[in-house]
């Protein structure tokens, strides 16, 4: 009789958990492998500086270690890499081509400025990330930043609308970083 109860107790629970999670087994997945930076405005400023670029973190509790979510959870936003890669290769490549000389952890210029990004918050209305500059081994430069766009209206919620919108996004997050002069100086400021 106990076992038979513990039993019970057990696809109750069990029902609970599948109730909670296969909702957001059957949204939509938009793929965030396509991405290449375009960046409005003049990065001409960064040319010739050199920035050793360290691993990113996700601290985001509304991610998971692949992806990020519609506020809903019916939308899935991944690449084949972890969401911190996604968004490292990102800021790599938009600062390459800005001009930076980005050294890595496999061959890392410890006479650089150390950069990284700390994810806070990711939706696909909002990121919320913390950069952070060390040089020397001391934090020189620790700010929030911030992007939001609307909701989007459920006819607009189609693959191909998504992964751009998503890709609009993590473009707006290094323009607005790149373009603070707080940032810009911590950078390039010996």
């Amino acid at each position: 009789m106990g076992t038979f109860k513990n039993m019970k107790s057990g696809i109750g629970v069990l029902s609970i958990v599948l109730l909670v999670l296969i909702p957001g087994c059957f949204g939509t997945n938009v793929s965030l492998s396509n991405y290449q930076p375009r960046l409005a405005g003049d990065y001409s400023f960064f040319k010739g500086q050199r920035v050793y670029l360290m691993n990113f973190e996700n601290q985001a509790n509304d991610t998971n270690i692949w992806g990020y979510y519609s506020p809903d959870r019916q939308v899935i936003y991944s690449s084949k890499n972890t969401l911190h890669n996604y968004f490292w290769y990102a800021f790599r490549d938009a600062l390459v081509n800005s001009g930076v000389m980005v050294s890595t952890m496999d061959n890392p210029d410890l006479t650089a400025p150390a950069m990284w990004i700390t994810l806070l918050s990711m939706t696909d209305e909002k990121y919320q990330v913390r950069v952070t500059i060390q040089k020397k081994g001391i934090t020189t430069f620790a700010e929030p930043y911030k992007i939001e766009e609307p909701p989007l209206k459920e006819k607009e919620r189609n693959v191909s609308i998504l992964e751009q919108r998503a890709y609009r996004m993590t473009n707006r997050l290094i323009e607005v970083i790149l373009k603070d002069p707080k940032f810009q100086k911590a950078l390039t400021e010996k």
